[in-house]
């Protein structure tokens, strides 16, 4: 791993730009190596780095793992401005994130799979762990990234190590921890576009010769950036208000006990606020007519008149009608990050948690490990779902969640043989209050209220007892076996009340619609994964796998409208074959890596709109049928020479509903479609990243380096295609974006100073669009070109 004592000589400097790189795009990085042809004259040769990891809960190489695996290092991280996992999942092909609803609970889809659900109370198939702790709520992903000693993301069914939720694979986020070894830290001080201000750094200090205490941070503001709510200002003009702040803290504070070589410590105490905007929902016109009906709602909404230009299969925004029975152009909207949506989208996180991790060597090289965690999670996000203005459908989530886990493992090392086994309990508890809010529109008219409240409670006990054996058959063949028994128990009680009652005199006057409380259910499963490894040689290894991973059953935490549509929804299961291939040629020199995969799909997890009440459809989340996936990862590397290198890196994922006896009505026609045979939402078929290197070296102990990456993905699906004007409003053509950063520093100081630029050609490019239940139907439009200046110091 670099450091800033690196730039102390030009050839180090090339060093550590290159691990950057690597950092950006893949598992890989440069390192230079002596060669000792003259002992007098030791040559200096440049070649791909084998990078250290823990993916399998013991230390190996990604060179040497049998999986697709990508890491990341955090000082790179920090140099290239990514610190959250929307920056994350942009530099790894064959895998996509999701923002729903604009923002607050990000959703992962690894080769195709995924949670097409932005539910709080649902468990995402990408399992996502800090410091090894599972967090159990999309919401819990929503947090920044900051003083990271790596990151690693593991793409494929992870049914035995990790095992819970884990379909689709895996991301470790791996904080830095304190030492023994001196007293050190870093500051980190950005200045970006929109008058942002990021301020990140930690510091190590060694207490006595056994304790050590690591504190680190991170803040983050802005003022509004590039949305813009559009308002009428009641005199035929608009008025445009600025939208985006960000607002964002956290630290944690580490104290590490080593009382000998046998025992040792490390207790986390975390926390942190996250008041930032999210993004604005954009309206889309889908709808004929005016609002003679029911003044300011859209005639077609209420018939089903889709514009004439979506059945032709192509979008007229001067012509087609949102749901107020105006068009884009009426509401004042000119750019893409233009909404005429209120400005509440704004979260309210805070987070408080400590996690006590403690190893004991025994005498005969057992290793006993116990990881101890508690969390607190308060979570609020307003939201204008109905993307216009007036108040259609306004929705304010409010989440208490609160975690505890136990994890106790054992390790052993034979001779050719590695065990490890283990037992984890946790215990979940989540707490959702929503409210609705519709004064206008299909709310007041199908409900006769303007209030639905929904409060529902979801309790979680998961029990997993796991196991993982690595056996030598030979010398270059091994055996890796793991296997995984995991059991969750569910329970959900909960309410649906409508409130205001059209023409009444007490807004506060209420009924119950619901009581969707549901009997207890309980899930479980046998998971794993068996690898055979072949190393032919130190540059050569072959791989094939069988997985089978596991995703617990548990209650829609959407909308209820009846009892029916609470009940619970069963597990998935996935059945993985992958064979791949890793090497490195040319002396090091060039690296080849390549896997195949195929996924056997059972009882598919995912949203189908079905018919509610009121003339009301709802995205209900069930069991949809069976699915495929199969497709392709290619990572391949070059360094040209000790100066420039090149990687490029493809993503191929098919993936399509086999086997299914469920339904979806269409949002816009109101038609009734099968769901066997649809392509799976959010994911490209193929994807693709490009980047071009280049490290040079000025005059007077000064150099840096220069780099661009092409970030590509092909076309996909927002939902499950029915028809020509669904394809039209919900599928996103192919797009790519450029990102460029250059960095500089002198050889012998403890400073260094980047500048990135990130969408440098500014292409505009959807992250989702969907119907919105009650007539609607919004999109979100990607960030534009954004550029900002970091220094760094060393200490």
């Amino acid at each position: 791993m670099a450091t800033q004592q690196t730039l102390r000589n030009p050839l180090k400097l090339s060093l550590l730009s290159s691990a950057i790189l690597f950092a950006l795009t893949a598992p890989m990085a440069v390192v230079a190596q002596e060669t000792d042809n003259d002992p007098q004259e030791p040559v200096n040769t440049r070649q791909l780095e084998h990078i250290t990891v823990t993916a399998e809960k013991t230390v190996s190489t990604i060179q040497e793992t049998g999986m697709v695996l990508n890491s990341f290092s955090g000082e790179d991280l920090l140099e290239a401005g990514v610190s959250d996992v929307d920056g994350l999942v942009s530099l790894i092909p064959n895998v996509q994130l999701l923002e729903a609803t604009g923002g607050g609970v990000p959703v992962v889809f690894i080769r195709g799979v995924g949670l097409a659900d932005f539910r709080v109370n649902n468990s995402p198939a990408a399992a996502f762990y800090d410091d090894e702790i599972y967090k159990p709520s999309v919401a819990l992903m929503a947090s920044s990234f900051y003083d990271l000693e790596r990151i690693e993301v593991l793409k494929g069914p992870q049914g035995g190590l990790y095992g819970r939720n884990a379909n689709a694979g895996a991301i470790q986020v791996i904080s830095a921890k304190p030492s023994l070894a001196g007293n050190s830290g870093y500051l980190d001080f950005g200045i970006g576009e929109y008058a942002k201000v990021e301020l990140e750094g930690a510091y190590n200090a060694v207490i006595t010769d056994k304790l050590a205490m690591r504190i680190s941070g991170r803040h983050v503001s802005s003022d509004n950036t590039y949305m813009h709510s559009v308002q009428p200002d009641g005199a035929g003009s608009f008025t445009r208000t600025g939208h985006g702040a960000q607002d964002e803290w956290a630290t944690r504070v580490q104290f590490y006990y080593e009382a000998n070589h046998k025992f040792n410590a490390n207790l986390k105490i975390f926390g942190g606020e996250n008041k930032s905007d999210f993004d604005l929902l954009r309206p889309i016109g889908i709808w004929e007519g005016s609002d003679t009906m029911v003044p300011g709602l859209a005639d077609g909404a209420l018939t089903n008149a889709v514009c004439s230009s979506l059945l032709a299969g192509y979008r007229d925004d001067s012509h087609c009608a949102t749901i107020t029975g105006q068009t884009v152009e009426e509401l004042g909207l000119v750019g893409v990050h233009d909404s005429a949506s209120s400005t509440i989208n704004r979260l309210d996180n805070r987070s408080i948690g400590a996690t006590l991790a403690m190893n004991y060597h025994t005498d005969n090289d057992i290793q006993l490990t116990s990881i101890t965690h508690w969390e607190s999670f308060d979570h609020a996000r307003p939201n204008d779902w109905d993307a216009v203005g007036g108040s259609y459908q306004d929705i304010y989530y409010q989440t208490e969640i609160s975690s505890f886990s136990q994890e106790f493992r054992l390790a052993y090392d034979f001779d050719n043989l590695r065990v490890l086994a283990g037992i984890n309990y946790a215990k979940e508890s989540l707490d959702e209050d929503s409210t609705i809010i519709g004064t206008q529109g299909i709310i007041p008219v199908g409900f006769g209220h303007t209030r639905v409240h929904q409060l529902y409670e979801q309790d979680v006990e998961a029990l997993a007892i796991f196991g993982r054996a690595d056996y030598s058959l030979t010398d270059r063949l091994s055996l890796i076996t793991e296997l995984r028994f995991t059991k969750e128990d569910k329970s959900f009680a909960g309410q649906t009340h409508l409130y205001g009652p059209v023409g009444g005199t007490d807004p506060n006057e209420g009924m119950l619609l619901v009581d969707a409380t549901q009997p207890d259910a309980s899930f479980d499963d046998v998971s794993g994964k068996v690898t055979l490894n072949y190393q032919a040689n130190r540059d050569f290894l072959a791989y094939a796998s069988l997985s089978r991973g596991f995703k617990s059953g548990g209650f829609p935490g959407g909308l209820v409208l009846s009892n029916e549509g609470a009940e619970k929804y069963d597990s998935e299961t996935i059945n993985g074959y992958e064979f791949g291939v890793k090497s490195d040629l040319l002396d090091r020199r060039l690296r080849l890596n390549a896997s195949a995969f195929y996924y056997d799909y059972s009882n598919l997890q995912g949203s189908a709109r079905v018919p509610a009440q009121g003339g009301v459809t709802l995205d209900r989340f069930q069991n949809i049928g069976d699915a495929e996936v199969y497709g392709f990862d290619l990572e391949l590397t070059y360094l040209l020479s000790d100066n420039w290198l090149v990687q490029a890196m493809v993503g191929h994922a098919e993936g399509e509903i086999t086997d299914s006896a469920a339904t979806q009505l269409s949002p816009l026609t109101g038609e009734e479609f099968a769901l066997e045979g649809k392509e799976l939402n959010y994911k490209p078929d193929f994807s693709a990243n490009l980047l071009v290197r280049h490290d040079f070296e000025l005059t007077s102990g000064y150099g840096g380096f220069a780099q661009i990456m092409y970030d590509w993905r092909s076309s996909q699906n927002f939902t499950y295609i029915g028809n020509l004007a669904e394809q039209t409003v919900f599928t996103e053509g192919a797009y790519g974006k450029v990102n460029l950063q250059v960095g500089f520093s002198k050889f012998d100081s403890n400073w260094q100073f980047s500048l990135f630029v990130k969408n440098l050609t500014d292409t505009e490019y959807r992250t989702n669009a969907r119907a919105d239940d009650l007539g609607g139907a919004y999109e979100i439009y990607g960030a534009p070109r954004t550029w900002g200046i970091k220094a760094n110091y060393q200490f």
